[in-house]
Order: C-alpha cells, then sequence, then structure tokens
C-alpha cells in the first residue's frame, strides 16, 4: 500500500525526459505561469502607486486625516 508521500512523489516524477527536451504543453505552461505573475507584479506596483480611491468619503481618509477624531 503506498502513502500519501509515495504518490505524490510517482506523480511528481512521472514522466522527465532524458535528453533535456520539453514539450510544448511544457513551454506554454511556464509561459502562462511566467504571464501571470508579471500581471500580477504589474498591478501590485499599479494599485501601490496609483489606489485610484480619490473620493474624501473613503476609508483610507481616515487613516490620513490628522485632525479627525478617532472613534
Amino acid at each position: 500500500m503506498n502513502t500519501v508521500s509515495d504518490l505524490v512523489a510517482s506523480l511528481w516524477c512521472l514522466d522527465h525526459p532524458a535528453g533535456g527536451t520539453h514539450s510544448i504543453a511544457e513551454w506554454v505552461l511556464v509561459g502562462l505561469a511566467g504571464c501571470t505573475v508579471a500581471y500580477a507584479f504589474y498591478k501590485a506596483v499599479r494599485h501601490t502607486f496609483c489606489p485610484g480611491e480619490t473620493s474624501r468619503e473613503h476609508v483610507k481618509w481616515r487613516i490620513l486625516d490628522d485632525e479627525g477624531n478617532p472613534e
């Protein structure tokens, strides 16, 4: 009987190419992962520098307002 760790190890090491060549599907998956990481990084930087909340009633102004009464 296989344990869970044996099953995960067998699935992880299922088919490794001996010559170092990879299939098109593997390259597509790596490309999609790279695009996802790049997009997430772009959105994180963009929303850090330009959050877009310009309304004075937004919750961030409670923190930034020095003259407001703490509630």
